[in-house]
Parts: structure tokens; sequence; C-alpha cells
């Protein structure tokens, strides 16, 4: 890992967002995608936030070829129309080899890229990743067959290590960002994944970049979510939301009256979710008499997990499910990427608490329910 950190600083005085000469040079690309024909596009964020279209091409024999004019370096992506994913690619005046396994451009195991500093830096953060994930496939596979079988244990444990390599990825990722806060290279690996962050990750990583990467097109599209992700905090007011409810009726937030509400992300699969379970039946059986209330709003896709779950657990509150898991309007409009999430509103749907639990959430409660 140390050879790693050595090869991401990379001394980039000079790749910042212009070169070191004001000489016009040319990046080339020469690339192959095995076993099939493709059509081609290389995309970049425009100053106004639009992504053009930089090359369209297609492969002759699995063969292309892309170049174009570079003043400096710049963030591009790669892409194949009908294929998941998108390949990163961190442009500068240099040759460019790339080769193409397999029809899933996410799986960075599937291409290699060579050339240029930038690009080389990348490719050591895709080799932490590839290594802290080795195990991913496996233990997706078992999750998908617990799944398949009902098992909500079975599924929570694999969950549990999922959850586990995450965390540690994100460690590494962090150490590459900090590291490369003022050139593109910091600001592409923000940027590959910003959509699919929730507010505290991505403030971490955002705010490490220094104010020059903020300021590129890229930097302020990240700008724009990180903001729209703080609109559900504390302070602000909650959006108001209608759900399907575990008895075939509905529920309409705005509509429910009360003192202090808590919607309480969750789902079956989730063993965070229901390890904290417990602490929450205690905390309801305590406060509901004063005016408590609490809409449970799971993330599960299928009703017979979630009623399986609900059931066990004895879950005596408002219980709510769209099917749609992070994919609903709820969870949109929430942000939610992460699960549990606790939120506490008033009775006027103003958020007064995130994230609390235990005996910290009790202690909030007495305080404000007499």
């Amino acid at each position: 890992m140390k050879k790693l950190l050595l090869l991401l600083s990379l001394s980039l005085g000079c790749f910042v967002l212009s070169s070191c000469s004001s000489e016009v040079k040319k990046y080339v690309i020469k690339g192959h995608v095995d076993k099939y024909e493709s059509d081609l596009l290389m995309t970049m964020v425009n100053e106004t936030g639009k992504v053009d279209t930089i090359h369209e091409v297609r492969s002759v024999n699995g063969d292309f070829e892309m170049e174009g004019v570079i003043n400096g370096p710049k963030l591009a992506f790669l892409t194949i129309k009908g294929v998941n994913g998108r390949i990163p690619l961190l442009l500068e005046d240099t040759l460019f080899t790339l080769n193409i396994r397999a029809k899933d451009l996410a799986d960075v195991r599937n291409y290699d890229i060579q050339g240029g500093r930038l690009q080389a830096g990348k490719n050591a953060l895709d080799d932490v990743e590839i290594e802290v994930f080795s195990d991913r496939d496996s233990i997706l596979a078992c999750y998908f067959e617990a799944e398949k079988n009902h098992d909500i244990a079975g599924k929570m444990h694999e969950r549990a290590m999922l959850d586990r390599m995450t965390i540690a990825y994100d460690k590494e990722e962090n150490k590459f960002i900090e590291a490369n806060k003022d050139n593109i290279l910091g600001l592409a690996i923000v940027y590959y994944r910003y959509n699919y962050l929730n507010f505290d990750r991505l403030k971490v990583k955002f705010e490490m970049l220094s104010d020059v990467m903020k300021s590129t097109p890229e930097g302020r599209l990240i700008q724009e979510r990180y903001d729209r992700l703080g609109v559900v905090k504390v302070g602000r007011q909650a959006p108001n939301f209608t759900l399907p409810t575990m008895d075939s009726s509905t529920v309409t937030l705005y509509d429910v009256k009360a003192p202090i509400k808590i919607l309480d992300f969750w789902a079956s699969w989730c063993g965070p979710c229901r390890k904290e379970i417990p602490n929450m039946v205690k905390t309801y059986a305590k406060f509901k008499d004063k005016g408590l209330v609490i809409i449970g709003i799971s993330m599960d896709s299928r009703k017979g997990d979630w009623k399986k779950a609900v059931e066990a657990d004895g879950l005596t509150w408002i219980q709510a499910c769209d099917y749609k898991s992070t994919a609903g309007e709820v969870a949109r409009a929430y942000n939610i990427t992460a699960i549990p999430r606790i939120l506490i509103l008033d009775e006027h749907n103003h958020v007064i608490g995130d994230g609390l639990t235990g005996e910290v959430l009790d202690e909030f409660l007495a305080k404000r329910l007499k």
C-alpha cells in the first residue's frame, strides 16, 4: 500500500488546470475492444455543466482511435453504446492505450489503460479497489441466493461483509483524494461516484478538494448535489410524502399530527438496522403515550421479506414501503443511499435530530416530551 501511496503523489506541480507550457498539445488514444464491434463515445463536462460528446467512433475489428487538442489535463469518460458503466480518462498530452475485455465498464477489472502520470495514479487506486473487493463476487452470489430463499439472516450476514469492504475501501480512497486534492485525479475520484454517495460520505470527500478543483465544471456539479443533499438536515423542513402501509392503507407525513415524529429508514436485510430495532422498540414503548409517532420506511423490494421482519421484530408503529428500495420517490427526496437513517421531526415537520439512537435518542426525547 505504501508503494501505491507513493505513486499517487506523482509530483503533479504542473498538472492543475493548465499545463506549464502555453504550447497546444494533443492526446492520442489507441484502443481495442475484445470480441465485438462497438460504438464508442468520449464525453466531457463543458463550462455550463452540460455533457458534450467529444468523439464518436466505431471500432473496426475491435480497434479504435481518438485524438484531440488539449491545453492541460482534462477529465473525460469513455462509454460504449448499450454497455453498462463508463471509463474515466485523465487526459494529458500523451499516448494512451486502452484494452477493454468485457461488457461491463463499471468493473475496473474489465479494462486496462496505460499513459500519463495522472492515469497511473487512477490505476493505482483501481488496484486497491480490486484488492479490497477481491471476495465481492462470491459474497454477492451468496447474498442473492439468500434473497432467493427468503433467508433474511443470510442476507444480513452477506450485507455486513459488503459494508465492511466499502468502509475499508473508503478509507483508502480518501487517502488518494487528500494526496491529489489540487489536481484532476482527486477531482475525478470524487466526481466518478458523487451521484451515489450519501451526504456524510460526499461531505468528507468533497471538502478535501481545493477551491480550484471545486470551481471546475465537474466541481460545480458536485457542489450542486452536495447542496441538495444538505436540504434534509437539522433545521430544514422534511419533504412531504405519501406511502402505502402494511395494512393496505396509506400514510401522508403532513397528515400525521404529533409533537415528535421519527422517520426510521430501514430494511429487513440491513444488519445495523435490525440490531438497532430492539432499542427503538423500547423507545417507542417509553414515549408513545407522550405523543411520539414513528413511521418506519422500508427499503425492501419484496413485501414478504418486509412483513416477516416486521412480525419477527415486533414493530407496532406505522410501517410503510413502496417496494422500490432507494429508487423510490421518498428515498430520492430524502437522499437515502445508506441505512439505517433516523430523522426526528417536530410538530411542524422540521428536522430537529438526525442519526440519534439508543440512550442518546431517549435523552433527546425526554427533554421534549414531558
